[in-house]
């Protein structure tokens, strides 16, 4: 029996051998998904738009960098894309200036809330917490 089966082997391993297979079509190339770590591109002529506003409106947008205006709130503000976020300053008569970072990559928005200068109080007279008075 065992002979048989040999035999048998032997006879067959001529036709499977000589079996093709069909050829596997080639799977088509698929996008590769950026990693969480990727950067978007960037285009320094793009236009990147931020909507800013002020509590209360009316504050000057101020870049930090070169000192200009760049408008009044409520506005939408344009910033050329760039991977360095730009520093912005907002500034109302009354109320203490507020200095923020705008993401320059893609459209966004920025709300602010202006704290009013307090009453009676120049921020240059304050007096510090550890002043103690003389006994009379």
């Amino acid at each position: 029996m065992i002979g048989g089966a040999l035999t048998l082997a032997a006879i067959a391993w001529p036709t499977v051998g000589c079996r093709r297979k069909h050829p596997v079509p080639p799977t088509p190339p698929t996008k590769a998904q950026p990693g969480p770590d990727a950067r978007p591109s960037i285009d320094p002529t793009f236009l990147i738009l931020v909507w800013m506003e002020t509590t209360p409106p009316g504050a000057a947008v101020r870049r930090v960098s070169d000192g200009h205006v760049m408008g009044y709130t409520p506005e939408i503000i344009e910033f050329h894309q760039s991977a360095e976020p730009e520093t912005i300053r907002f500034e109302l008569q009354g109320y203490l200036p507020l200095t923020r970072e705008v993401s320059a990559l893609s459209d966004g928005e920025l709300k602010v809330v202006l704290e009013p200068i307090p009453k009676g109080r120049h921020p240059a007279t304050k007096k510090s917490k550890g002043s103690k008075e003389h006994p009379k």
